[in-house]
């Protein structure tokens, strides 16, 4: 059981999911906030996102959504807060559980390919590990120096090199070859905007996070 309240309804929903059908599409858990609860929800994230960067199995996943129902992505029906967008990039829309809104959205991903993993605490698709560190090295050069997002890119970043090691070789060539150099540049600059203890406190309240790992993610990210 996860300890944060929203996290909980966050599970609640991903217990519903239709595995089997994720699996065939190459459809995976991913971003923020399958990072976080797999690291001992070290902050809050409230959305559910998926990745699915096979042309056949997103078009498995447009036909069995429509406007007002998520269809057999789910083994029962959910309660829809807003219409159900699919286009090119991706399904979109809000889920109700336990009275709490919920973003749920499946990006179609056309810039690096994608593989998945089982894990032993979810009953769908996590999104392999090379490749969370390559998405999340793609967000930080989209986003990195936007302070509205609380620099959250680089701050999972650093916990997750913190749990699980270095960002290893085949994420930096995955990310690299999408984008380029600039991927190490953004890094570089999103390492020097949080070098300033002040703003990383803020970064840190904001997303819930305890002052403790302050330290944590300074250490993680001298290596």
């Amino acid at each position: 059981m996860f300890k944060r309240l929203h996290h909980q309804h966050i599970s609640q929903a991903l217990n519903l999911l239709n595995s089997d059908l994720l699996w065939e599409a190459e459809c995976y858990f991913a971003g923020g906030t399958a990072i976080t609860l797999l690291l001992d929800e070290y902050r809050e994230s409230v959305d559910i996102d998926f990745l699915c960067a096979s042309k056949q199995g997103y078009r498995l996943l447009r036909n069995v959504v429509s406007a007002d129902s998520l269809g057999a992505l789910f083994n029962e029906p959910v309660k829809l807060l807003r219409e159900v967008r699919a286009d090119r990039y991706g399904i979109r829309t809000f889920i109700e559980v336990n009275g709490t809104p919920i973003k749920f959205e499946i990006v179609s991903e056309g810039r690096i390919p994608i593989s998945g993993d089982e894990h032993a605490n979810f009953n769908i698709p996590l999104l392999s590990k090379h490749d969370m560190f390559a998405e999340k090295l793609l967000a930080n050069t989209d986003r990195g120096l936007d302070k509205s997002t609380a620099s959250r890119d680089i701050i999972d970043l650093a916990m997750m090199i913190h749990h699980w090691g270095d960002i290893p070789v085949e994420a930096w060539n995955k990310a690299e070859e999408a984008y380029g150099e600039v991927v190490a540049k953004a890094f570089n600059a999103s390492l020097q905007l949080i070098k300033d203890e002040s703003y990383l406190r803020q970064c840190l309240k904001k997303m819930n996070m305890a002052d403790e790992f302050v330290q944590t993610i300074c250490l993680a990210l001298s290596q």
